[in-house]
Parts: structure tokens; C-alpha cells; sequence
């Protein structure tokens, strides 16, 4: 079954509370993360503008964020 589409203010209310336990459990809290809360940890930094890069470009990019066109 396909999750339900959700607002970019759920996920990164989803990553920033998985950043919490991080933040506040350290290395031990990584195994604990769910595979929901990693994907909205990295879902938010493409929110915020992160541009990706791929695996096997070697030189980053001069510019890394990008303004977003909508609000969050």
C-alpha cells in the first residue's frame, strides 16, 4: 500500500525529531532510526534546497543550496 502523500511540514516534522534522538542519543540512536525517519531526514535537506550529488561525481558543485519556489 502507497503511503499517503504528506506536506513538506510533516516530513520535516518526521526528520527533526529523528534529529532530536540524534542529537540527544548520539551514535547509539542511528540503529534505532527508522527507514521512514532516515528518507524524511533526507527529504528535508532536499526541502531546504540541498542539491544532490551523485556517487560517482567526484568534484562538488560551486553552488550546493538552491532557493526553493514554494513555502514550507
Amino acid at each position: 500500500m502507497a503511503d499517503a502523500l504528506r506536506s513538506d511540514r510533516d516530513i520535516l516534522i518526521s526528520a527533526a525529531r529523528a534529529l532530536g534522538r540524534v542529537d540527544l542519543y548520539g551514535n547509539r540512536a542511528l540503529t534505532g532510526l527508522s527507514t521512514n525517519q532516515i528518507e524524511d531526514m533526507a527529504l528535508a535537506l532536499v526541502i531546504l534546497g540541498l542539491a544532490p550529488i551523485p556517487p560517482l561525481q567526484l568534484q562538488a558543485p560551486d553552488r550546493l543550496v538552491f532557493p526553493r519556489l514554494k513555502e514550507f
